[in-house]
């Protein structure tokens, strides 16, 4: 009996572990948005894709004012457009499927929920690299000097210091 109550222990703790990683709340929303979706099945697609829009714009509004109060920056146009495309590839596979399939529904429910499981997590990590590089660029210009550096000209790249020789008369023959 013990062993059941470990064995029920090591279940419920990997569950929550799960529910708190980045994957588990991606297919928490997958799962949600699958499910709106299916909840209009007998709709148009054009009824999918202006709900689909609205609940997108709120669950962005939502983001941004969570990041916000948690002193983060969110990309706005990376949320705005990744949630255009996800719209648009759910009503463009339901426009496909519905002349071939009855399930037509189900699929793009099913592709929803793997979409954005995949891919919310990597589109994650890569917005925080391009952000972590953006800041790392404007630390690096913000304590560069204004000028060009000393030795150089400000004309061009390679003033005489850098070629190696004297300057040229105005005729561009050396003496």
């Amino acid at each position: 009996m013990t062993d059941i109550h470990e064995r029920l222990r090591r279940l419920l703790a990997r569950t929550a572990r799960a529910a708190n990683e980045p994957h588990g709340h991606y297919l928490i929303a997958g799962l949600a948005v699958a499910g709106l979706w299916l909840l209009n099945g007998d709709k148009s697609v054009l009824y999918h894709a202006v709900q689909m829009l609205i609940v997108m714009s709120v669950l962005t509004g939502l983001q941004i004012v969570i990041d916000r109060h948690h002193g983060n920056s969110p990309a706005y146009l990376r949320l705005i457009s990744a949630k255009l495309v996800l719209v648009a590839v759910a009503a463009g596979a339901e426009w496909l499927l519905a002349p071939v399939t009855s399930e037509s529904n189900t699929i793009v429910a099913a592709g929803l929920v793997v979409l954005i499981t995949a891919a919310g997590p990597a589109l994650d990590r890569l917005a925080a690299r391009r952000a972590k590089a953006r800041a790392a660029a404007r630390a690096d210009r913000a304590h560069r000097p204004a000028g060009p550096p000393a030795g150089t000209s400000a004309h061009g790249p390679a003033g005489p210091a850098r070629s190696g020789g004297a300057s040229r008369p105005a005729g561009g023959r050396t003496p």
